[in-house]
């Protein structure tokens, strides 16, 4: 039996980069090893370094791939309070495979260059989905007297933050008790939650 010949290298690419995201996801970056990625792709080794260069090439456009959908994700949030919102949610749920891959990145940033960049790539595009938010809420007064870029670094470090509680499986607060402590941080940014 001859093996299928490989079919188009973008889709043979794009495949290499949803199976490494899926072990990223599961395994950590430090737990991952390229013969992981090779299994769940269901290809030989030859073809992972026949398209990239090393795992942390895989990783970085996991990164950015995954921060794709979170600046679809953002640019349909009806406003930037609801934003606010929907990143500072408590949940005792899991992380997403591809919230866990950004926190896997988050951590290996620290010691690799190429990662960091690939975050800064997907912090741009997330930025690009979210600055219509951005523009209407000066647009209607709601930050009159608020600079957009501390606005954008709050949300940043609230996502942050709380992918690393759900993250670490600790037990966060009284679910009534955040909601309302929320609420009250997105009223004081004019940004009343949308019907």
């Amino acid at each position: 039996m001859t093996a299928a010949p490989d079919r188009d290298p973008d889709e043979l690419r794009a495949r290499l980069v949803r199976a490494a995201a899926a072990v990223f996801a599961r395994e950590g970056y430090a737990g991952t090893r390229i013969m992981d990625i090779v299994r769940e792709a269901g290809v030989s080794t030859g073809t992972v370094y026949g398209r990239f260069r090393s795992k942390n090439e895989l990783l970085r456009e996991a990164v950015v791939g995954a921060s794709a959908r979170g600046g679809v994700m953002a640019s349909n949030a009806p406003s930037l309070g609801d934003l606010i919102r929907r990143g500072a949610r408590l949940s005792d749920q899991p992380l997403y495979s591809f919230e866990a891959l950004r926190l896997e990145a988050y951590v290996t940033a620290r010691r690799d260059d190429e990662v960091a960049d690939a975050l800064a790539a997907a912090y741009e595009r997330w930025r690009a989905g979210v600055e219509p938010l951005v523009a209407a809420a000066e647009a209607d007064g709601s930050m009159s007297d608020l600079d957009p870029e501390a606005v954008l670094f709050l949300f940043r470090i609230l996502h942050l933050g709380m992918l690393l509680h759900r993250g670490s499986g600790l037990d966060g607060p009284d679910p009534a008790a955040w909601r309302a402590l929320v609420e009250r941080m997105v009223a004081a940014l004019g940004q009343p939650e949308s019907g």
